[in-house]
């Protein structure tokens, strides 16, 4: 029996934060916390024609970027959001099939640490694999996807 899925379809842009794995204080005993720009593409037309029910847009500015958190930012995001515009329950099955999601991973340190320089901009399309019973994605896989300025 397929279930339908409902979903509250818009433009949702956020800031999120993150952690590398440097985690040591500067002089005045801070750690740095880093936030990347996040927007939610649901229920949009173009991404509906692609068979994709959401695109997630993840961009950070600067280094170190979010390529060596990405699964831990996805995860964070789905048990955020997914609830509540997928009615999704993560304690249940879930009902928002992978291969209607999409995650874009960019880098657009142009538009931050190297204003105009666009040779280290970077825009990458990220699977990965939902693990139902940890509520978690792993094993990331990247390729080239191309760039979308938001």
């Amino acid at each position: 029996m397929k279930t339908e899925v409902i979903l509250h379809s818009g433009i949702y842009r956020f800031k999120w934060p993150y952690l590398t794995g440097h985690l040591v204080p500067n002089d005045a005993g801070e750690v740095t916390v880093y936030n990347c720009d996040v927007e939610m593409r649901v229920g949009q037309d173009e991404d509906l024609q692609e068979g994709k029910l959401v695109t997630i847009i993840i961009t950070s500015y600067s280094p170190p970027g979010v390529q060596n958190r990405i699964e831990h930012i996805a995860t964070k995001i789905r048990l955020a959001f997914f609830d509540y515009i997928f009615h999704e329950h993560h304690y249940e099955k879930p009902i928002v099939p992978e291969e209607s999601i999409r995650w874009i991973e960019q880098h657009l340190f142009s538009k931050g640490s190297s204003p105009g320089d666009t040779s280290h901009d970077q825009s990458l399309e990220v699977t990965m694999q939902w693990d139902a019973k940890k509520h978690a994605y792993y094993s990331p896989a990247w390729k080239n996807a191309p760039i979308i300025y938001n």
